[in-house]
């Protein structure tokens, strides 16, 4: 959060930005953090593109039930690799977003979950309630076995 006259940080350390501030929260364990990345544009710029590839425009299109061997174990296509998105995520995405991951600088600032929830949650009602609510379907599951 900035006040007037205040300005976000641009530079660092030397030759890197800053992505983004991002806040994150556990409604199970009543956890909070702000998140800080910093790294060179184009790491960020790889790292949207590939997720919103991965994210918008690879289907989830079921494979065919081809049976193969995989791991030493008999298995169909779809068992194995579930959809075109699925295989995408896991073969395409997840090693381009390590591949960015690495060359981020992260910090993260530990901050109260209910600070956090009064200056959050009137901008973000629906997320902290989706949170809050399969926190409480964990929290019954946890107490029925």
């Amino acid at each position: 959060m900035f006040y007037p006259g205040e300005r976000p940080i641009t530079a660092y350390p030397e030759g890197k930005i800053v992505r983004k501030i991002e806040y994150g929260f556990n409604s199970y364990h009543k956890t909070a953090s702000i998140n800080v990345d910093f790294a060179p544009f184009w790491v960020f710029a790889l790292d949207r593109l590939i997720e919103g590839i991965c994210g918008y425009l690879v289907p989830p299109i079921p494979f065919p039930r081809i049976k193969i061997t995989r791991d030493g174990e008999k298995t169909t296509m779809r068992e194995y690799y579930g959809d075109l998105e699925q295989l995408f995520h896991c073969q395409v995405h997840s090693p381009i977003f390590q591949f960015c991951c690495k060359r981020m600088d992260s910090r993260s600032i530990d901050i109260d979950y209910e600070i956090t929830r009064k200056a959050f949650y009137d901008k973000d009602k629906r997320f902290w309630d989706e949170g809050e609510r399969r926190a409480e379907e964990m929290r019954r599951e946890d107490k029925s076995g």
